[in-house]
């Protein structure tokens, strides 16, 4: 018998507003991206220059998002990434990052407790 444990947690303002926030952006992008007034998808390098190297290849490893290579048959193809799929990881991986220190502090008490 496997009893799974539900965990509440209360977030305080200033975290709620930024992940609202960053929510909205990541719909006003997918608009964009539906009438095509941004790519679906970005060259590596791109991405690098917006996200960070770093990030990208820890959410490339983790599996957050894909690469996709164009088929032209070449071994120097260029590799694609989908936006949403960066944006969605940066929302999970980031959302503490633009904290005030206290609000830092709470939500690392949280996390760790």
């Amino acid at each position: 018998n496997i009893e799974s444990k539900i965990m509440i947690v209360a977030l305080n303002d200033e975290m709620l507003y930024k992940i609202a926030d960053r929510i909205f952006a990541i719909g006003r992008k997918q608009g964009q991206i539906d009438t095509g007034q941004f790519p679906k998808f970005i060259s590596q390098n791109k991405a690098d220059s917006i996200y960070g190297k770093g990030n990208v290849r820890k959410w490339i490893k983790a599996g957050l998002v894909k690469k996709y290579k164009d088929v032209d048959g070449k071994p120097t193809s260029r590799v694609r990434l989908e936006v949403m799929e960066l944006e969605t990881a940066s929302l999970k991986c980031n959302c503490i990052s633009d904290l005030s220190p206290m609000a830092k502090a709470e939500m690392s008490d949280l996390i760790n407790n």
